[in-house]
C-alpha cells in the first residue's frame, strides 16, 4: 500500500514539475503536462490491477511455498533425527519442521485477512479460502509426520 501512495505521489509531483518548467505562454507545453499526467495515472492504475492480491492468488502462492519447502524439511528432520531414540526428542524435531511450515501458511492467513479488510468482505469468504490453504498446510505437514513416524518405528 506503501509502495502505491508513493507511487502516486511520485507521478504527481512529475506532472507538477513539468507544468512549473513550462513556459506560461505556450498553450501545448500544458496539454503536455495533463497528457503526462493522465498516462502516470494510467500506468499506476495498471500497475494497482497487477499486483492486487486475491485469495486465490494468496492460495496460490504460499501452497507452492509449502510445496517447495517441504522436501527439504524433510530432509532436515532425518538429518536432525539421525541416531535419536528418544520418542520425545524425535517428536521436538519434527515440530520444529512443522512449524516451518506453520510459519508460511500463517503468513499466507494474514494477506488473506487484509484482502478480506480491504474488500470488506464478509468473515466466511476469508474463512474459506483461509481453510483450503490450512488444508494445504495439514497434507504437508502430514508428510513431515510420516517421516517422523518411520524414524520412530525403526
Amino acid at each position: 500500500m506503501k509502495k502505491k501512495i508513493l507511487a502516486i505521489s511520485l507521478a504527481t509531483l512529475m506532472a507538477v514539475s513539468l507544468s512549473a518548467c513550462s513556459s506560461s505562454d505556450s498553450g501545448s507545453s500544458d496539454k503536455s503536462a495533463q497528457k503526462t499526467t493522465e498516462k502516470s495515472t494510467e500506468k499506476t492504475t495498471e500497475t494497482k490491477k497487477e499486483t492486487k492480491k486475491t485469495y486465490e492468488s494468496i492460495l496460490t502462492d504460499y501452497t507452492k511455498k509449502i510445496k517447495k519447502a517441504t522436501p527439504g524439511l524433510i530432509k532436515e528432520y532425518k538429518k536432525d533425527s539421525k541416531g535419536v531414540t528418544d520418542m520425545n526428542k524425535l517428536a521436538k524435531i519434527c515440530n520444529a519442521k512443522v512449524e516451518k511450515l506453520a510459519k508460511i501458511t500463517n503468513d499466507g492467513v494474514e494477506e488473506m485477512a487484509k484482502v478480506m479488510q480491504e474488500n470488506g468482505d464478509k468473515y466466511e469468504i476469508y474463512e474459506s479460502w483461509a481453510g483450503k490453504l490450512q488444508d494445504v498446510y495439514t497434507d504437508y505437514a502430514g508428510k513431515i509426520q510420516d517421516a517422523y513416524m518411520d524414524s520412530a518405528t525403526k
